[in-house]
């Protein structure tokens, strides 16, 4: 019986010598920092930045920042920092490609990748106004370059965008495709860049311009030398020769409870220099209703712009453009 006692008692200090010696790897294994590294943001146009941020480090500790970019096989040591009394440091960067990150302390690293979008520019050149049968020169630049690689330029139609034509950038990662305008209404294109290993797909800011019917869809007649018509549901101001759109303006027409009126009319009277809520010039073409510019020119930049009096305004830039080449006796032709 008493040896059974001692064996009882020597199986109990085993067991507790044995959960002692566990108790400091337990301790030791939670005191493991729980790192993470986040971006933000995650996904950007080359030529931004982004902050990287860890997370859950020893307060103190030091870090060491790495990077892999798409292009590289291993990683290149960026940047160190000092964890602050939260665990956390910070950096920001510039990459040019998408990349990846790594923070490590002490052995322990955590990981993000950031995608990186090319900058895609689209530059424009098209006459105005512009007919459905006229050409536009789009030009496509990308940065970083990418000579050799194929852009295409979409146009949209609804919710989608439908292609247009493919390009292929030059040593200079720029190239420039001419197409016609294309069908009358509005026309809206963009330039994109399919992703490829260093860079997830792009595209530029749309271009939005209106097209216009060459089959003169009011009928302005060719023997007019100069004709003003306004389309007043559009509030645009169309400037004629001979028939041919030479100008459009956007313009102020007036409110529901003073509307433009309707109707073909010539205008009679110029009046120079006359200022107040006329701005520079005044063509009156029906009793008071004329054809002026403006002392609140903020009115142009609002859609729908129906809140004169009845009178059409245009900016100063453009009545002063326009006043000049409109003779007393011109048609003035104001359209539903």
């Amino acid at each position: 019986m008493h040896v059974r006692r001692k064996s009882a008692a020597v199986v109990v200090i085993l067991v507790a010598v044995a959960a002692f010696v566990c108790l400091p790897a337990v301790a030791a294994a939670s005191a493991l920092p729980s790192l993470t590294l986040g971006a933000a943001p995650v996904t950007l146009t080359c030529g931004s930045t982004t902050t990287l941020t860890a997370q859950g480090a020893s307060p103190g500790a030091q870090l060491v920042l790495s990077r892999q970019r798409a292009s590289d096989d291993h990683l290149v040591q960026l940047a160190t920092a000092t964890a602050d009394a939260d665990g956390v440091a910070s950096w920001t960067v510039r990459p040019p490609e998408t990349t990846l990150y790594q923070v490590d302390q002490s052995g322990v690293t955590a990981q993000v990748t950031v995608g990186v979008r090319p900058k895609v520019t689209l530059r424009v050149a098209a006459p105005t106004p512009l007919i459905e049968t006229q050409q536009v020169s789009y030009t496509v630049t990308v940065r970083p370059a990418h000579p050799g690689a194929t852009v295409q330029l979409s146009r949209r139609a609804g919710d989608t965008w439908r292609p247009l034509k493919d390009g292929t950038l030059g040593s200079d990662s720029n190239v420039t495709v001419r197409l016609p305008a294309g069908a009358p209404g509005k026309l809206v294109v963009r330039a994109e860049m399919a992703a490829d290993a260093g860079h997830l797909s792009g595209h530029s800011l749309p271009w939005r311009r209106m097209v216009y019917d060459k089959s003169n869809p009011w009928g302005v007649p060719t023997r007019y030398a100069h004709l003003i018509l306004v389309d007043v549901h559009h509030y645009k101001l169309y400037y004629y020769e001979h028939g041919v759109a030479v100008r459009v303006f956007d313009c102020v027409t007036g409110r529901p409870s003073l509307p433009t009126p309707l109707g073909h009319f010539h205008i009679y009277a110029k009046d120079p220099h006359i200022g107040g809520p006329y701005g520079p010039y005044r063509m009156r073409y029906l009793g008071l209703y004329a054809i002026h510019g403006t002392d609140e020119p903020w009115l142009l930049n609002r859609y729908p712009r129906n809140y004169s009096h009845g009178c059409t305004r245009l900016s100063n830039a453009h009545i002063t453009w326009l006043y000049p080449r409109v003779p007393v006796g011109t048609p003035v032709w104001n359209v539903p």
